[in-house]
């Protein structure tokens, strides 16, 4: 395993179990700006978010500009890898929790801690 991979305990977690990540762990997960726009919109909306939602709020994000729609293929190519890749992600770690058949996401327990990161991030 190179340096940069983070090694992820996905063993059961209990409600109160205190979640601790690893700076290896989080620095992995900011790395994709769709996660830090997830991680950004979940703190900034009511839980739980639809999926759809949150692919609209991030493909218009990164089209950089409120007067238009982002294209559907791009909206729908996000929520793919939401869906796939990014969710399944930050919830093997404990930053959201992800419920794929009713489509939607709510924060995990662990993303308290991120704030101070994402912001950093961010710059």
């Amino acid at each position: 395993m190179s340096e940069r991979q983070a090694t992820v305990d996905t063993k059961e977690r209990h409600p109160d179990d205190e979640v601790n990540l690893s700076v290896e762990t989080l620095f992995d997960v900011l790395e994709s700006s769709h996660r830090r726009f997830v991680l950004s919109h979940l703190s900034e909306s009511l839980p739980p978010v639809k999926i759809d939602d949150l692919a609209e709020y991030i493909a218009t994000a990164e089209e950089g500009t409120a007067d238009t729609d982002p294209s559907p293929e791009m909206t729908d190519e996000i929520e793919i890898l939401l869906y796939h890749v990014h969710l399944p992600k930050m919830e093997d770690v404990g930053l959201v929790k992800y419920d794929s058949s009713a489509g939607t996401v709510e924060p995990g327990d662990a993303i308290d801690g991120t704030q101070g990161y994402l912001e950093l991030a961010e710059l």
